[in-house]
């Protein structure tokens, strides 16, 4: 009974091993390479959405689906092509940042996109500045509208 307990061990830590490097396929091996930078910042203002697009090349033979793109927090949202990025062509995935769910101060988030043959990771930092209303005696306040940053990786 000991050398089941060992040999289903092992089995589940090589198993273990052999699923975390396969999720962590850089950015600059397999089909789907970023192009330009997996990380892009921005300066915000509490409420400001930020919108981060991210252009990926699909380098294979074979048209590559983007099974899903996981966020480390519920304050992002993504879009990518389901109908997959055929052989030698270029699309976007785009992350959506609600800073209004995000504590003012530096941020930093990411997302891992899974997709038929690999994973890679995109990234968003920067900083989140809560702005107050401006009263000015017997006049309405003047209240911060939010805006849409939108940012896009260097090609």
């Amino acid at each position: 009974m000991m050398n089941t307990t060992k040999l289903f061990l092992l089995i589940f830590i090589s198993l273990k091993f052999s699923i975390t490097n396969a999720q962590l396929t850089s950015t600059l091996e397999g089909p789907l390479q970023v192009i330009g930078s997996n990380k892009l910042s921005a300066k915000l203002n509490s409420g400001d959405i930020f919108e981060a697009v991210f252009h990926v090349r699909n380098n294979s033979t074979e048209t590559q689906y983007i099974a899903q793109v996981a966020p480390d927090c519920v304050c992002t949202q993504f879009a990518f092509p389901e109908k997959g990025i055929e052989a030698g062509a270029t699309d976007s995935i785009v992350l959506f940042l609600q800073s209004k769910n995000v504590p003012p101060g530096p941020f930093f988030k990411r997302a891992f996109v899974d997709y038929t043959e690999g994973s890679f990771e995109l990234q968003l930092e920067g900083d989140i500045t809560v702005i107050r209303p401006k009263y000015k005696q017997g006049e309405k306040p003047i209240i911060y509208q939010p805006t849409q940053i939108r940012k896009v990786n260097q090609q």
